[in-house]
């Protein structure tokens, strides 16, 4: 138990010195992976919003329910004239750092092959992978949460 009060004491300090030295219009902009989406801080909240697709431990296939969220978010990137579609794969901290990373990318990639289903041209999807969900505290987390199995979808001007 000790050691959980230590982490998220360690977390909650990370997470407050990040938002103290990052403009909030470009916190969610610049991820892990380095990739940008290319919004401007008076974009709609349209192109500011963050969606998801999760996923099952240590799985890349979309879920049926699912692919009605994907195609509504397409619905959502034509009609508001997107320029690109940025995809973000995750994956939990079950198993080795490598192999997460790369679970991460298959997962963005089997989402932008459902935009792409759809009609989404592939030159106009950005995909990058943030790997493990907090890496950087690798012995103190070791949880397998739905919110760390993910895409996260972000429209981009």
């Amino acid at each position: 138990m000790k050691k959980l009060s230590v982490a998220y004491a360690a977390l909650m300090i990370a997470i407050g010195a990040y938002l103290a030295a990052t403009p909030a219009e470009a916190a969610n902009e610049v991820y892990t992976s380095a990739l940008r989406c290319n919004n401007k801080a008076d974009a709609s909240s349209e192109f500011k919003k963050d969606r998801y697709v999760y996923f099952d431990t240590d799985s890349s296939r979309v879920r049926d329910g699912d692919r009605d969220k994907i195609k509504h978010i397409y619905g959502i990137a034509k009609g508001r004239s997107a320029q690109q579609i940025c995809l973000f794969g995750k994956a939990s901290k079950i198993g080795g750092t490598s192999g997460n990373a790369d679970l991460g990318r298959k997962r963005a990639e089997k989402v932008a092959q459902e935009f792409e289903a759809l009609g989404w041209p592939r030159s106009r999807i950005v995909i990058g992978t943030e790997g493990e969900a907090w890496g950087w505290m690798e012995d103190m987390l070791t949880s397998d949460a739905e919110a760390d199995r993910r895409v996260l979808i972000r429209l981009s001007m």
